[in-house]
This record gives C-alpha cells, sequence and structure tokens, in this order.
C-alpha cells in the first residue's frame, strides 16, 4: 500500500529548472522609530527588484537575485524602519526539456516568483524581531498559461 504522500507527489513532474542553491548577500534593518508593536511599514512603499546573470552553458545555470529596499531613499522620519534584502537563486537547467534560449526570459519573469516567498518571510522575520508589526508583503499573481498544440493539418482528400 503506497502512503498518501507518494500517491499525491506522484501527480506533480519537477520542472526543468531547479533552484540547487539559495543564499543571503544582505540583511539590514535599522529602527528610526522606538520599537512599536503597533507600527508596521506600508508594503506598497517596498522597492522590489530583481536581476539575472547570463546564462551559463557551460555549467547550465544561471544566478538570479531578488532585493527589497524600504526607506532607503527617504527622510528617516517618514518610515518607522529602513531596510534592505537581498537574496540570491541559482538555477540548474535540463536543456534536454527547457530550450536554453528561453532561460533569461524564465529568468525574468519564472525565478522571482520562485525567489519571493523568501523576500516575504525576511521581511516579515526581521520587521518583527526589531520589535514592529510584522511587514507582510502581499501574494502575487501568478501568470497562468497553457501550452497548446498546434491542430494538426488535415491532409487533403484525393478528388
Amino acid at each position: 500500500m503506497k502512503s498518501k504522500t507518494s500517491q499525491n507527489s506522484a501527480k506533480f513532474k519537477s520542472h526543468p529548472i531547479q533552484l540547487i542553491k539559495f543564499g543571503v548577500r544582505e540583511l539590514f534593518i535599522q529602527s528610526n522609530i522606538p520599537p512599536d508593536v503597533n507600527v508596521t511599514a506600508d508594503p506598497d512603499s517596498c522597492d522590489i527588484r530583481t536581476s539575472s546573470s547570463p546564462y551559463d552553458s557551460k555549467t547550465k545555470r544561471i544566478m538570479v537575485s531578488i532585493g527589497l529596499k524600504l526607506g532607503v531613499e527617504k527622510d528617516k522620519s517618514e518610515v518607522p524602519y529602513t531596510m534592505r534584502i537581498e537574496l540570491i537563486g541559482i538555477f540548474e537547467v535540463d536543456e534536454s526539456r527547457f530550450s536554453p534560449e528561453h532561460v533569461p526570459d524564465w529568468a525574468k519573469k519564472g525565478a522571482p516568483l520562485i525567489l519571493f516567498p523568501y523576500l516575504r518571510e525576511h521581511a516579515f522575520g526581521l520587521s518583527s524581531r526589531c520589535g514592529f508589526k510584522p511587514l507582510l508583503l502581499p501574494l502575487l499573481e501568478v501568470p497562468t498559461f497553457k501550452i497548446e498544440e498546434k491542430p494538426k493539418r488535415k491532409k487533403a482528400q484525393p478528388k
């Protein structure tokens, strides 16, 4: 008899691009006012950016970073705290299942969706450990897409 876990996991197919390494480049928070569990920063004022390295066809890897800045370019009296977070993910590509020519586009659109939950967790944790109401970044809308096969052309019937 199979366990429920193995039955459920059998329904999922692994993606041809996998996160193989994850790390933190920067975690920074500075309180601009006395800590207060009733004070939070505005998540809409966060500047979130992503970038990626060129795809390395020899190692079949690409590095993608996601970062958050809050209150960095503002007067400190405007925000309860200043925060900077930068995270790095290294992804490995199975070229037999994913064309290398599409990797840079995937790094811009797909990789940030994978790294964003880690960014949310670090923003939440840093702000709460500093004594403020935790900063809860909004969930992202994940675009759905469907790959459709081109309809096969019918062979002309002889007359």
